[in-house]
């Protein structure tokens, strides 16, 4: 009996013994399986996520995170299969570059943020004037490429046509109304390139020969048009070689006090006598100056050289002689302006009140608060402050009253309209009073004929400045200039 006690005892213990091994190996395979399948759900999960990660970065490397356009890669890879496609089956096609104008203007006035909306707009105005086969891309910045397969010179013109009335019409973004143009050039293929590299040049030439002649247009490819290209590239190469080579020079304009025509001063006009066009005047190079950069350089150098000018006219005996100096926007915008224009006095010894710095409406008004820090710092120097350009755009007198400027020049071309308009002689005359109200004086440039002369003395213009009475020269020419000047 307790044998068999023992025997089922053992058998139980031993039952119990493989349930418990059983289960000892079965836990961790258990455990082995959820965590597989766990690993297996994370693995699916993460592999989605990447999966979506490749996506959005191969959108990121393809198209325009602003716009939604293809982006230059894209474009570029477009471009490619289009002249696959066109050699394969004879076919033609035209490749458009379009740059907003002046579209940095909008930047500069309002900020990046309505900039980006602008550019928005722009790529929906355009869309409706294409065909779903055509490609429009944003490579960057203000400027739109234009894919068209199937598309001859004749269509091309009518789509860049449409383009540029679709984009007559005011935009209106963030409460401002904003007026924008395209310039656009066309490439084709076959005709101007067969090759990605050669179509993109060939429409990059047309859009720069439009920008070229005024901006807010369209032009196709012709071969003239490289020449020019050319031409442009070299003249902007030997610019930003002239002031190493010191090739720039000031001339001199005498001013005339109007009631008794003696004279009253000098402005300084810069000059750039290249080395094979021979003397060349600032409309001719100074847009590529700013756009080069090279204007606030060629602007310090400029006051360096008027005061170093009027010091050697001190050692003449001269120092009743002033001077006139232009400063562009960028140049006024230098944080050390002041220091500039300081330091050059200090070097040669010169007094404050010999020198006047001349600078337009625009640029005293752009940051108010700042430009009269600034001026009121000149004022204290001593150096008088005149508002060039007055009535050429946007003029407002009344803006004004708050600027320590001592001088207003009317612009020449509002001296030129007088004599073609008699409501403009009218204009002139209130902007006369009106400044010598706020203690300014008056300066009108730009007097070619008797009548102008007269006209102008009459209504009390203090000063007279203009090729009836003197050209600019050279500081070499000067003597010779006011010796030969009219008994006055």
């Amino acid at each position: 009996m307790m044998m068999n006690d023992d025997i089922n005892f053992m058998s139980l213990l031993a039952a119990l013994v493989a349930s418990v091994c059983v289960i000892t190996l079965a836990v961790p395979g258990v455990m082995l399986m959820i965590s597989m399948r766990d690993s297996q759900r994370r693995s699916n999960r993460l592999a989605e996520h990447l999966q979506r990660l490749n996506q959005q970065l191969e959108q990121q490397a393809h198209y325009d995170g602003l716009t939604g356009l293809a982006n230059r890669t894209q474009i570029d890879l477009s471009i490619e299969h289009c002249i696959e496609d066109a050699l394969l089956k004879r076919r033609h096609f035209a490749l458009i570059f379009m740059d907003l104008d002046r579209f940095r203007l909008v930047n500069d006035a309002w900020g990046t943020h309505v900039g980006d909306h602008l550019l928005v707009s722009v790529a929906n105005r355009i869309t409706p004037c294409l065909s779903p086969q055509m490609t429009l891309a944003r490579p960057g910045g203000d400027e739109f490429i234009l894919l068209a397969p199937d598309t001859d010179a004749n269509d091309a013109a009518d789509l860049a046509a449409r383009i540029a009335e679709r984009l007559k019409r005011p935009f209106y973004e963030s409460g401002q109304i904003l007026q924008v143009s395209l310039s656009m050039g066309i490439s084709l293929f076959p005709d101007h390139g067969v090759t990605l590299h050669d179509l993109k040049l060939r429409a990059d030439t047309a859009m720069y020969n439009i920008k070229q002649q005024g901006r807010n247009g369209w032009a196709i490819y012709h071969d003239s048009m490289m020449q020019k290209a050319w031409e442009g590239a070299r003249f902007l190469q030997d610019l930003t070689q002239a002031q190493e080579r010191n090739q720039f020079e000031l001339w001199y304009q005498p001013k005339f006090y109007a009631q008794r025509q003696t004279l009253s001063g000098f402005e300084a006009l810069l000059r750039w006598r290249h080395p094979a066009k021979g003397v060349l005047l600032p409309e001719q190079f100074l847009d590529l100056l700013e756009k080069s950069g090279q204007i606030v350089t060629v602007g310090r150098w400029v006051i360096n050289e008027a005061c170093r000018q009027l010091r050697a006219w001190s050692d003449e005996g001269h120092d009743d002689w002033s001077l006139s100096v232009n400063l562009s926007t960028a140049q006024f915008e230098q944080p050390d302006i002041y220091e500039q224009v300081y330091d050059a006095l200090t070097r040669y010894g010169i007094s404050p009140a010999r020198l006047t710095l001349e600078l337009t409406e625009s640029t005293a008004l752009c940051n108010l608060e700042r430009s009269i820090k600034i001026l009121n710092d000149f004022a204290r120097l001593g150096v008088t402050v005149s508002i060039d350009d007055f009535g050429n755009g946007y003029s407002n007198l009344l803006t004004l009253k708050n600027l320590p400027a001592r001088e207003l020049k009317i612009d020449k071309r509002v001296v030129k309209e007088m004599r073609e308009n008699g409501k403009n002689i009218k204009i002139v005359s209130a902007i006369i009073d009106i400044a010598h109200i706020m203690n300014m004086d008056v300066v009108a440039e730009g007097i070619e004929t008797l009548a102008q002369q007269q006209l102008l003395t009459q209504m009390g213009c203090g000063q007279l400045q203009g090729y009836l009475l003197a050209r600019p020269v050279p500081a070499q020419e000067i003597p010779d200039l006011l010796a030969n000047l009219p008994s006055r």
